[in-house]
């Protein structure tokens, strides 16, 4: 039977949803704030004329599927829920019309991706043919495997924007990487986001599995709430998978630490979070070692630009809140410049930024709030950073404090919002910066 969907959004996640939807020949409804900004795929879809613009006022529609960037209190949400419309996300509607795939799902502040990319990785060397997608970027969202044959397992990144919707979406592994204070300009408050990241429990089976950090005592005072079977990781050798010079799987010894070439302790943790989920798996050892041996760091994740004229440049742009940027600034060992700055997210990261004023050799601040982070830096007493008009101008004063065999690292600590559109492009341009003689 043709239904009346509106679209919430034509970002990333919905241009597959929407080409699904017509060629399923149902009727096509857009509500987009600003389609100056559209991607040249969504362009390419409002072009063809079959996808109609809402009509404020006009709620006659069977379904509403909306982009992860709409929070619950925005208007248009509000209106359609008042009205008792169905409003569900896309990894939602994916999972319905992929009949209840069998799922492997990792949330968490921070490490999401890596883990993620890490769980596809293992399970590929083990022969296991699976799909990986979701919030993950550079990457696929959930909807593109409408389109793709089927994959024995669906390895997804979710973000709490995505969780606070799921209605009947199931993971048989959950996996979550920590919390910490994120994105309290979407959620009205740390207590709603950190109950979004354990949504993704709420419909799990007791033949389920959660992989948990022990490291994180929020996760642990949480777990009384989750009915499927624990399996936790963390540094602490009372956990299921730790680490002590060799990874450990209860109590198995598997293989040295130093096999991974990812860096700093965070990356250790979603290794075990990756072999925890392989071991439940049963994929086998020698699989779980070739996974980690043959995975490469992920795009715009401490990336390793290379050394050029003397100097060592890593592109670290997906750092977009304190706890990951004081994670990675403490991975990346020698004399560092940090690039930081960007759009607060509800957070002012003054931990992060104390640890430049102690430990960075200078600080060059770039972004949205450029003004409070220099304000900060000079209560601080702190005189060696400088203000960039764009990226450019950031790696050219970069240079101007760096000194053979220095490290200049984009460890921003914020969204990239404002001045870029997203992680990627910020991380884009403090490449092309970087190889620019």
């Amino acid at each position: 039977m043709k239904k009346r969907v509106l679209l919430l959004g034509l970002g990333r996640a919905n241009i597959s949803v929407a080409e699904y939807l017509l060629k399923e020949g149902d009727e096509l409804f857009l509500y987009e704030e600003n389609l100056e900004v559209v991607s040249t795929d969504a362009r390419r879809l409002l072009k063809t004329g079959k996808i109609k613009t809402h009509n404020e006022g006009n709620f006659d529609y069977d379904l509403v599927v909306t982009s992860p960037g709409f929070p619950p209190n925005k208007r248009i949400i509000k209106e359609l829920t008042d009205r008792g419309l169905p409003v569900i996300d896309e990894i939602e509607f994916t999972y319905q019309h992929l009949n209840r795939p069998d799922v492997i799902a990792v949330t968490g502040t921070n490490g999401k991706s890596t883990t993620a990319a890490l769980i596809s990785n293992i399970l590929a060397s083990a022969g296991i043919k699976n799909f990986l997608g979701g919030n993950i970027a550079p990457g696929m969202p959930f909807s593109r495997a409408l389109f793709l044959p089927h994959f024995e397992q669906y390895v997804l990144e979710i973000s709490s924007f995505q969780l606070m919707r799921i209605r009947d979406f199931h993971a048989g592994i959950g996996v979550l990487t920590n919390i910490s204070t994120d994105h309290l300009n979407w959620h009205s408050s740390f207590e709603e986001y950190k109950q979004a990241k354990f949504r993704l429990f709420k419909t799990q089976r007791p033949d389920d599995y959660a992989v948990l950090n022990f490291d994180d005592q929020l996760i642990k005072e949480s777990v009384t709430e989750i009915r499927s079977q624990i399996i936790f990781f963390g540094g602490d050798l009372k956990a299921d998978v730790c680490f002590n010079g060799d990874f450990r799987y209860k109590g198995e010894k598997l293989f040295p630490v130093k096999i991974s070439e990812l860096p700093g302790r965070h990356n250790l943790l979603n290794t075990l979070a990756a072999i925890a989920v392989a071991k439940i798996m049963g994929v086998d050892n020698e699989s779980i070692r070739n996974g980690i041996t043959s995975f490469k760091s992920l795009p715009h994740r401490l990336e390793e630009l290379g050394v050029i004229n003397g100097v060592r440049y890593i592109n670290n742009s997906m750092c977009t809140n304190e706890s990951a940027a004081i994670a990675s600034f403490n991975a990346v060992k020698g004399d560092k410049i940090v690039i930081v700055g960007g759009r607060q997210k509800g957070n002012k990261g003054e931990k992060y930024l104390d640890l430049l004023v102690k430990k960075a050799k200078a600080c060059i601040v770039l972004g949205e709030n450029a003004s409070c982070i220099a304000d900060y830096f000079k209560t601080k007493r702190f005189d060696r950073f400088a203000v960039a008009e764009d990226m450019d101008d950031a790696v050219e004063k970069a240079r101007g404090f760096a000194a053979n065999g220095d490290i200049i690292l984009l460890n921003p600590g914020f969204a990239s919002f404002g001045y870029f559109r997203n992680f990627e492009e910020r991380g884009a341009a403090f490449k092309d910066a970087a190889y620019r003689d």
